[in-house]
């Protein structure tokens, strides 16, 4: 989110973050809203406030996720809780159709466009092997929640044509300073050999919010060195 702010900047872009930890910028072209996505009746009630200031949206980007309140978020299936399986849903789906839902009747009338920001998991399974000697894991309610966003994805998509585009990405693993044998292991099933980059994501980002991807809609472009096709 902060470099996708930042490349957007430079392209002189008007931006409004919502974040659940947010803080001011000190830039005319920004607008921070501190938001708990797990609250959508307060997402709903802030968008509905703000929503006359919104007349000349262009895009939406989704991008918020929910990595789990506790230590159970990453053990085996039977310490997963029911919570965080809810409030993932909340942030990685129910946010994304909540903030279209409001904000559509912009959309279609500048005919801009939605990308939802995805996973490889919204396409395939864990491969629970890379965990392994970790304290990493892949919890059923980030896969599911990232896979019913794609079918929100081409639902809208169907929905909004031909006025607004709506895509996803999907990005592979993406370089956090993780377990070094997580790292190793990943990097083995990957046939570019590498783990994802914030900036391969941000490129791809870039095209589908461009006039270069203007006849592509519901689509879920993978970004991930071609993990996902062994």
């Amino acid at each position: 989110g902060k470099k996708l702010m930042q490349v957007f900047l430079k392209l002189d872009s008007n931006l409004i973050l919502i974040d659940k930890k947010i803080k001011k910028i000190s830039n005319k072209k920004v607008k921070t809203i501190s938001l708990d996505f797990t609250n959508t009746n307060m997402l709903e009630k802030i968008l509905n406030k703000e929503k006359s200031k919104l007349k000349n949206l262009d895009f939406i980007i989704n991008n918020a996720a929910y990595t789990g309140s506790n230590i159970n978020w990453v053990k085996p299936l039977n310490f997963q809780t029911y919570e965080d399986w809810r409030n993932a849903h909340k942030v990685n789906l129910d946010s994304a159709f909540i903030i279209s839902k409001i904000l559509s009747k912009f959309l279609i009338k500048n005919r801009g466009k939605i990308l939802n920001i995805g996973s490889i998991f919204s396409d395939t399974v864990p491969n629970f092997f890379n965990y392994k000697g970790t304290n990493m894991n892949s919890p059923a309610a980030y896969s599911v929640s990232k896979n019913s966003l794609f079918h929100l994805t081409k639902w809208q998509a169907s929905y909004f044509a031909p006025y607004v585009t709506v895509n996803m990405i999907s990005p592979g693993g993406i370089s956090r300073n993780q377990n070094k044998k997580f790292q190793q292991k990943y990097i083995n099933s990957t046939p570019l050999k590498r783990m994802c980059k914030e900036e391969d994501v941000i490129f791809a980002i870039l095209f589908l919010l461009s006039d270069l991807s203007n006849y592509i809609t519901g689509q879920n472009i993978t970004v991930d060195g071609g993990y996902s096709i062994i």
